[in-house]
């Protein structure tokens, strides 16, 4: 796989210009991803921890030592020396670069005051207890760095950065189909365990012969008085509401075709009783009122009759669908199944 690695490239920077745009352009010739402070981007972030960030997600880090020390912290450390901690501290394989001649700098790029020359000498040391080349000059350090960086990579691998469209290796492919399927399974057994253990109802809620009294709107046309809209309700049992709705929540079913079912029964206990309602209607129809089927629904899952279903479904299907939990179905089988004919003779 074709990897490209990010390097880190610290030094200070005034003095080292042309030396660190060397660097820069053989790790380009290495097809590697230079950064530096040169290309950290103006702002109020705080300096530090924008460097931090940068070192956190590079895979090798290069320094450069001259004859500067560089700009120090409150605390008398330069930030050179903070990147190459930090880097070393997170375990980032780290080179160093050491001028191989130090009193051949001109004097322009050394530091002048002792307590920062001194300083600098510690830190060469520091640096020099692990792996480091000598350079020259600003060509010199270029092929030294394209060649230290060759043997650092062989030694020490890392996991670089790989292009979106070539990171799906068929190696990667077959994995993820596994990790899908297991993930798969995982769902099944954890929904198919979630359902097997409303075991039993939470009798703790209204169910079996208690009743409850639900709301609706009765309409149809009447030759004598035209459009009937009329406000009404009608009394059931729990057990009759999961008689009713119950089958077809055996598989999975959608919310609006259980409303509708239930619309349907409602409608015609009204026909049964005209007594109570207008009569001798054309388009008649029944509407439980939402609030209503809100409290059937919220009822049936305080009980721990019905779940949620969980089949995927296209993506233009908006309707909510329900299914019986395990006890449901018990619940239901109880309610509607047909005990065989010794059964009833022993009873």
């Amino acid at each position: 796989m074709d990897k490209r690695y990010q390097v880190f490239i610290s030094s200070t920077f005034v003095d080292l210009v042309d030396e660190r745009r060397e660097v820069m352009q053989a790790l380009l010739e290495m097809d590697c991803m230079p950064a530096g402070m040169e290309l950290f981007p103006a702002g109020n972030e705080d300096q530090w921890t924008l460097i931090k960030g940068v070192i956190e997600q590079s895979d090798y880090y290069l320094v450069i030592l001259g004859g500067r020390y560089g700009s120090m912290t409150a605390e008398g450390i330069s930030y050179t020396e903070m990147e190459y901690d930090y880097a070393v501290e997170l375990g980032i394989p780290v080179m160093g670069f050491v001028i191989a001649d130090p009193d051949a700098i001109p004097v322009g790029k050394t530091d002048k005051n002792e307590a920062a020359a001194k300083k600098l000498d510690e830190f060469r040391a520091k640096v020099q207890s692990r792996m480091t080349k000598d350079w020259k000059d600003a060509a010199d350090l270029g092929s030294k760095v394209t060649r230290g960086l060759v043997h650092l990579i062989k030694s020490n691998p890392r996991p670089g950065w790989v292009r979106g469209d070539r990171a799906m290796t068929a190696e990667t492919r077959v994995k993820i189909a596994e990790l899908e399927a297991t993930i798969a399974k995982l769902e099944k057994n954890e929904i198919e365990t979630g359902t097997g253990t409303a075991a039993q109802i939470d009798d703790a809620f209204a169910h079996g012969k208690e009743e409850v009294r639900l709301a609706l709107v009765h309409k149809g046309y009447s030759s004598f008085d035209g459009n009937v809209e009329e406000l009404g309700d009608l009394t059931y049992t729990w057990d009759e509401i999961i008689e009713v709705l119950g089958p077809f929540m055996i598989d999975e079913a959608p919310e609006p075709t259980l409303r509708k079912t239930f619309n349907s029964h409602m409608l015609s206990d009204i026909q049964n009783e005209p007594e109570n309602w207008s009569h001798d209607l054309s388009h008649e129809s029944a509407s439980i009122t939402d609030k209503s089927w809100g409290s059937i629904i919220v009822q049936l899952r305080a009980l721990r009759l019905i779940i949620n279903g969980t089949k995927k479904r296209t993506v233009s299907d908006k309707a909510v669908y329900w299914k019986l939990t395990q006890a449901g179905d018990d619940y239901l089988v109880a309610l509607r199944a047909v005990p065989s004919a010794a059964q009833r003779l022993i009873s």
